[in-house]
C-alpha cells in the first residue's frame, strides 16, 4: 500500500474530521449540488458520509423500504447527532431520494424526533428549455441569498470549483490502473480538498493493466466493485455514477455577467443523477469511448428504479457499440449478492 493510499484511509475512517475542527461547517447531500456555490461560502464543506453497512433501526422505523441503504444510513447518522458539526445542510432536488429525505429531516425536526443542522433545498430544473434554466438559476441565487454569498464571492467559488475540475480532469487522463486507489481518491474529494495530500503524496506511476473498465450506474458502497475488478487482472478507469468526479462537470464561465446564470448553465450539462435529461443509452456509450474502455460493468440496486427504465437500451447500445458489457440489476446495495464474483467470471480471471 502507498503513503498516498493510507493517508486516504485515514481521511475515509473520519470523513468529518475537517468539518468538526473547522466549526460553521456546511453540509450537501446529492452530486449536482454546485461545488462554485458550495466553496463561496469560505467555510469548511462536506458531503454527508454513509455506510450500506451501518444498521439503521431508527432510520427503518420512520423511511419507507424504498430509501437505498445509503438514505437509511444518512438518516441513522443525523439521528445520532453525527452532523450536529454542520449549521446547515442543503440537499437536492435534483434526485428524488436526497429531496424526501429533505422534506423527512423536516418534518423529524419539527416532530422533536431529531435535532442537528439547518435543512436547506438547492432547486434545481434539468428540462433544455429557458423556463428551467431562470428556475434553477433563481433557485441558486436563493440559496446564495440564504447562506450570504454574494456576487464577488460566487465568482470566487467559481474559480476554485473550476481549479479541481482541472485537477480531476488531469488525474482522469492519467487513469490506467489502480481503481481503488482512484476510487478513494473520488470519494475524500466530496469530505476535504485532497490537493494537500497530493502535494506530499504523488500518485505512483501508472501501471500497465489487462482491460481497461467503465464502471456506471447506481452509487457503489465503497471500492468493493473496484477490488473485484482488480481481481480479474482489469482496473476501472472511469466512473459514471451520481457521486464521481464527472459530477464536477465543465468549467464555468467565470467572466459571465451573472454567476448564478452561469452556474445554472453548466449544471444542466454536469447531472449524473437518476433525474438526469437525454439519451441514458448515448451518454453511457460516450462515457466508455472516452475513457476508451475494454468494458462496461453497469451496476443498478434494487432501489434505483428510475435509472432501471434505461437498462434495456443501454444494453442495445453497448451491443451495438462492441462494447461487451455485464449490467447487474436489482442488486443489493452492499454488493453482498455475489456481484463480486460475477464481476471476475466476466473480466475472465476469477480470483
Amino acid at each position: 500500500m502507498t503513503a498516498l493510499e493510507t493517508a486516504l484511509d485515514v481521511l475515509l475512517a473520519d470523513p468529518l474530521r475537517d468539518a468538526r475542527s473547522a466549526g460553521q461547517a456546511l453540509g450537501y447531500l446529492g452530486g449536482d449540488v454546485p461545488p462554485d456555490l458550495l466553496l463561496a461560502t469560505g467555510r469548511a464543506v462536506a458531503h454527508l458520509p454513509w455506510s450500506v453497512d451501518l444498521p439503521t433501526p431508527r432510520a427503518d422505523a420512520w423511511l419507507e423500504s424504498s430509501f437505498p441503504g445509503w438514505a437509511r444510513s444518512v438518516v441513522e447518522h443525523w439521528a445520532d447527532g453525527r452532523f450536529d458539526c454542520f449549521t446547515q445542510v442543503v440537499f437536492s432536488r435534483g434526485n428524488d431520494v436526497t429531496q424526501r429525505l429533505y422534506y423527512y429531516v423536516c418534518e423529524l425536526q419539527r416532530r422533536g424526533l431529531v435535532a442537528g443542522p439547518e435543512p436547506l433545498v438547492f432547486d434545481v430544473a434539468y428540462i433544455d428549455r429557458e423556463t428551467s434554466l431562470r428556475h434553477t438559476q433563481a433557485g441558486l441565487r436563493r440559496l446564495a441569498d440564504r447562506l450570504g454569498v454574494d456576487d464577488a464571492a460566487l465568482r470566487a467559488g467559481i474559480h476554485h470549483a473550476n481549479a479541481l475540475r482541472s485537477l480531476f480532469d488531469t488525474l482522469q487522463a492519467s487513469r490506467s490502473a489502480d481503481g481503488p486507489l482512484y476510487e478513494k481518491l473520488g470519494r475524500a474529494s466530496l469530505f476535504a480538498d485532497i490537493r494537500p495530500l497530493l502535494a506530499v503524496h504523488p500518485l505512483p506511476t501508472p501501471g500497465a493493466v489487462r482491460r481497461r473498465v467503465l464502471l456506471a450506474g447506481s452509487l457503489p458502497p465503497d471500492d468493493r466493485l473496484h477490488r473485484a475488478v482488480e481481481a480479474a487482472g482489469a482496473s476501472v478507469i472511469a466512473e459514471q455514477h451520481e457521486l464521481a468526479p464527472a459530477r464536477l462537470g465543465p468549467a464555468v464561465d467565470a467572466g459571465a455577467p451573472d454567476p448564478c446564470e452561469a452556474i445554472a448553465r453548466q449544471r444542466r450539462l454536469a447531472p449524473l443523477g437518476p433525474r438526469s435529461v437525454g439519451d441514458a443509452a448515448t451518454r453511457l456509450c460516450d462515457a466508455a469511448r472516452a475513457a476508451r474502455a475494454d468494458a462496461v460493468v453497469l451496476w443498478l440496486t434494487q432501489d434505483d428504479e428510475a435509472r432501471a427504465w434505461h437498462v434495456p437500451a443501454q444494453r442495445a447500445a453497448l451491443a451495438a457499440a462492441g462494447l461487451p458489457a455485464l449490467i447487474l440489476t436489482a442488486r443489493r446495495d452492499d454488493a453482498g449478492d455475489g456481484a463480486a464474483q460475477e464481476i471476475e467470471h466476466f473480466l475472465g480471471e476469477p480470483a
